[in-house]
């Protein structure tokens, strides 16, 4: 199965103009085209594309991933590499996951504040409420950020 550049962009939802940057940097470098020109990605393009569109939400920049594409052109010898790759990124994805939830965390404690603030008309009523009064998660969220500025 093939698709065209259009195609391809409505199912991976990358815009067009991604997919001829990333052929264009060398990340999908063996895109064939038809007699006409237009471009036909297969299944391995797709699974690159794939590939390329991780590491790139992971937070490779395109230099990065570019050096990744040479290595996979280079075929079974660069095999080692890669996983050291792969696994330096996987580390980094999972150290950026541990400070979103934190910040998800905090996130929905203020938002909780701000709502009691709104429904007292005071941010200090809300700020003052006691423990008991705060769901277990937003009591928790706040024990923790009392400990942070006791210290």
């Amino acid at each position: 199965m093939s698709y065209s550049i259009g195609e391809l962009s409505k199912k991976f939802n990358i815009a067009p103009s991604t997919l001829r940057y990333y052929e264009k940097e060398g990340l999908l470098s063996q895109v064939k085209r038809k007699a006409s020109g237009v471009r036909e990605f297969g299944v391995e393009d797709c699974r690159t594309l794939l590939l390329v569109d991780c590491l790139k939400q992971s937070g490779m920049s395109i230099r990065e991933i570019s050096q990744f594409s040479e290595l996979m052109r280079c075929g079974d010898r660069t095999l080692p590499e890669r996983n050291a790759t792969l696994q330096t990124v996987t580390e980094t994805v999972k150290e950026n996951l541990k400070r979103q939830k934190q910040n998800l965390k905090r996130l929905r404690y203020e938002a909780w504040l701000y709502e009691k603030a709104c429904q007292y008309g005071s941010m200090e009523k809300a700020k003052n409420l006691p423990l008991s009064a705060m769901p277990k998660k937003i009591r928790k969220v706040k024990q923790e950020l009392d400990e942070l500025l006791e210290d």
